[in-house]
């Protein structure tokens, strides 16, 4: 959210000057009996770009109301700013006279008053040295006290992503709703499996937004804090309040709408919203899991409006895509591996970002502990002892299931007595998958398929690893006829890790 119309403005001590913005986000933050009892008539704020100004009389308080508020503070900063926004704690002793008294602090707190002639103070009201808070020089009496909140966040930029097939459409969808927030594709909905850059391109969005238009108001939000906020607003009776917030922006962001599923009032709430925000000029983006005719536990006057503009689908990357990914990824982390090694990757990470950086990350901490070069024979090893650990959650009968599928068989054909060649060998691929991929014992295997002793089942695992070796391919009339084994049984695993995962 981009500061409040009235940026830069100093505001207290408070008389009149309560509906002010600055002090209803305060108010809303800390508590109206905090805020009368320790902000009102005793200190004053004002907002500069991304950064909330809290002004005390002197160190001890600040100390105290640092402690007591931080979390205030933060929560001040984002109301007002958005979720970049921070707050200074500052010292402003022109502030003394209407201020409480160290020993009125004193007294609330439980601890001691250090006078002048004191030699023990107590180490709870020491200088904030050991806090996150930097002391800046004293200027004309006052002395910031900068505290940047440890999870602020950063977003990112449209510089970032990679474009292909898979995405081409939602990437310039999202780059005309930034140059022309309102005017273009409104509401745009983004729906696509994890991973792929659905959150990517709504801060893309919002950083767009924020430097190009500064005078809008901009809010980014997941659908998850929008039901927190609403749930909060209800339970303190400030819904109009509430109302105000989200109703009133210019460009609203919101990130995994499917947690709205079967929230029937938040529902309703965030429709109003829509309502407002679309019918009144503003820009609304929405990123799903899904198609918006598949949002089945919504209502369907939300889903409607999500259709009512422009619907894209990003896809799973294409193999061209998680290279260029993967060539951009590896910047930082270059001289970790070679570029056979990162070709490796990009082919064998096929599902999204997130998959391609956990594996560049776990070969770049190889590098680092071995400090040898990682070349793709090393990759391979490497990223196939983690797909064992995975290969561990495979179950016979997840395997079964598989090989069902791929050869046209039920499972009482696998277990029957049958020794005809259409049932004899995928059960015996089924008994060697399931001795590679799961610790099953052979007498344990063979009794799952039709109750077979030990040998069965290792007769199996031989005849199946000939076939390996001679590069035999598959004779029977299914989908898999002319394959090699060895390329079907790869192909099975990849399903089978995928259920697994």
């Amino acid at each position: 959210m981009t500061q409040p119309a009235d940026h830069g403005k100093t505001t207290g001590p408070y008389h009149a000057a309560e509906t002010e913005p600055v002090v209803a986000a305060m108010r809303e933050a800390v508590g109206d009996q905090h805020f009368q009892h320790w902000f009102h008539d005793r200190s004053r704020f004002s907002v500069s770009g991304e950064t909330l100004h809290i002004y005390v009389p002197n160190p001890f308080i600040s100390n105290w109301l640092l402690k007591r508020f931080r979390s205030q503070f933060n929560k001040a900063a984002a109301i007002l700013l958005g979720p970049a926004g921070r707050f200074e704690l500052s010292v402003d002793e022109s502030l003394q006279l209407a201020a409480p008294s160290s020993d009125k602090v004193a007294a609330v707190v439980g601890r001691p008053v250090a006078t002048a002639g004191s030699q023990d103070r107590p180490a709870d009201t020491a200088p904030l040295t050991q806090t996150p808070a930097k002391v800046a020089a004293s200027v004309n009496g006052v002395q910031s006290l900068a505290v940047r909140p440890a999870n602020r966040r950063r977003f990112r930029r449209f510089t970032g992503m990679m474009s292909g097939e898979c995405n081409d459409l939602a990437l310039m969808a999202a780059r005309q709703v930034a140059e022309f927030p309102g005017e273009r594709f409104n509401p745009l909905y983004i729906h696509g499996p994890t991973g792929v850059g659905k959150t990517h391109l709504l801060e893309a969005i919002y950083s767009e937004v924020k430097t190009t238009h500064t005078s809008l108001t901009v809010m980014y939000l997941t659908s998850e804090s929008f039901t927190n906020y609403f749930t909060q607003a209800l339970a303190s009776k400030t819904v109009p309040s509430f109302r105000q917030r989200f109703r009133n922006v210019d460009v609203l962001l919101v990130d995994n709408i499917e947690f709205l599923d079967n929230k029937r009032a938040t529902q309703e709430e965030f429709l109003h919203t829509v309502v407002q925000v679309v019918e009144h000029g503003g820009q609304l983006v929405v990123t799903g899991d899904r198609h918006p005719r598949l949002l089945s536990k919504h209502r369907e006057e939300l889903t409607t409006r999500f259709m009512s503009g422009l619907v894209c689908r990003i896809e799973n990357p294409s193999e061209g895509t998680r290279r260029r990914i993967a060539a951009s990824l590896a910047l930082p982390i270059r001289e970790s591996f070679t570029q056979e090694a990162l070709d490796y990757v990009s082919a064998k990470c096929r599902k999204n970002v997130r998959e391609i950086q956990g594996a560049l990350n776990c070969l770049h901490g190889h590098y680092t502990l071995g400090g040898k070069r990682i070349t793709v024979g090393r990759a391979r090893e490497i990223l196939g002892d983690m797909e064992r650990e995975c290969r561990r959650l495979v179950r016979i009968s997840d395997i079964e299931k598989v090989i069902c599928d791929a050869f046209g068989l039920s499972t009482s054909d696998l277990r029957s007595k049958s020794r005809r060649k259409a049932v004899s060998c995928p059960r015996a691929l089924a008994m060697y998958i399931a001795r590679k991929l799961t610790k099953s014992a052979y007498r344990e295997i063979g009794m799952y398929f039709g109750g077979r002793d030990h040998s069965t089942v290792v007769a199996a695992e031989k005849r199946v690893q000939l076939w390996i070796d001679n590069d035999s391919p598959i004779s029977l009339p299914t989908s898999c006829r002319g394959r090699t084994v060895a390329d079907v049984i790869h192909e099975i695993e990849e399903r089978l890790l995928s259920l697994a995962s």
